[in-house]
């Protein structure tokens, strides 16, 4: 049975005005009293119920596309790490990479809980509601319709991996992505075609992660292929690529060169180093954070800038001229 707060009252041996006064953090009543009566309710499990003051740090929100890769949980932890080295909390949730459950989620943090900012990982794709007065920042997106927004600019880093490979001598070129990675392969046809160079191959696997590197390797190697150098849609793809590659009995960098994107953790410290695209994921997470401490310093603030941080191309051992 829920207690009511005149039973809470009634066991604090105050009055109700008392108890409500005291929840709603009203400098009337003197700290000891507040003590006395949060913990009766604690006891009584029903603190939350009638608490309605303010958490003593900052709560910020962070709603991200998915939890199972390393680029994502990536940028949470920067982004974690610089919440609390500012003595703020982080909350994280997962849209799945579905717009409606994202708009339900962001609903959720701007309408429903107490919270003071709110990071989205992602294009925000419905328009904000006019009533949220909650800071709102969106990172690895392009939109500036509905907010300030911090992301990668991969199109020059994929060009130059491109000029790169071409440079050392390859000239059957392939890309490997899966469904939610076609942007960066119409990035890298740009490229190819910038070159006049029509002998390339673009794979869409239906798999995800190290399981598309093998899967795409497998669709792209047949008795007549003769591939030598594969860009892959992020490093995950990569390290799966240049396992089925060496299952076939291809060495990389001997026979074919493999790139990733993302620089993930893990890309320099694999048994052929991966050479890949740094999306800057430390420098995009402070420039982020810095537009939320504005908002929070001042809620008016927004300058609906759209900031692009240029990625970089990292070479290591997974290439080599031809």
């Amino acid at each position: 049975m829920v207690m009511t707060m005149r039973e809470l009252a009634k066991l604090c041996n105050v009055s109700i005005s008392t108890v409500s006064k005291a929840f709603l953090d009203a400098d009337d009543v003197s700290s000891n009293t507040k003590k006395h009566i949060f913990e009766i309710a604690k006891e009584n499990g029903c603190y939350g119920k009638f608490y309605k003051g303010k958490y003593h740090k900052k709560i910020i929100g962070i709603i991200c596309p998915e939890l199972e890769g390393l680029y994502y949980t990536g940028f949470i932890t920067e982004l974690k790490r610089l919440m609390e080295k500012s003595d703020c909390i982080c909350l994280v949730s997962s849209y799945d990479f579905s717009d409606t459950k994202q708009a339900e989620l962001i609903e959720y943090y701007a309408s429903y809980i107490n919270i003071d900012g709110l990071i989205v990982l992602g294009s925000i794709k419905y328009p904000l509601k006019k009533g949220y007065n909650i800071p709102i920042v969106s990172m690895l997106s392009s939109d500036t319709n509905h907010t300030d927004t911090v992301g990668a600019d991969l199109n020059s880093a994929i060009f130059e991996a491109v000029d790169t490979l071409i440079s050392y001598g390859h000239k059957k070129i392939a890309f490997i992505g899966e469904n939610l990675t076609k942007g960066k392969g119409e990035i890298f046809t740009k490229a190819m075609k910038a070159h006049n160079f029509n002998d390339y191959e673009i794979i869409t696997s239906g798999e995800r992660f190290e399981k598309a590197g093998i899967d795409g390797v497998n669709q792209l190697f047949t008795e007549d292929t003769d591939f030598t150098g594969i860009i892959c849609a992020y490093d995950n793809i990569a390290f799966g690529a240049i396992k089925q590659l060496k299952e076939l009995g291809l060495k990389v960098p001997e026979d074919v060169s493999v790139i990733g994107i993302d620089n993930i953790s893990t890309a320099k410290y694999s048994e052929t180093t991966l050479t890949t695209i740094d999306t800057k994921l430390e420098e995009i997470c402070s420039i982020a954070w810095d537009l939320m401490l504005k908002k929070l310093e001042n809620k008016y603030y927004s300058s609906r800038q759209n900031i692009t941080i240029k990625s970089k191309l990292i070479i290591r051992e997974s290439i080599r001229k031809l």
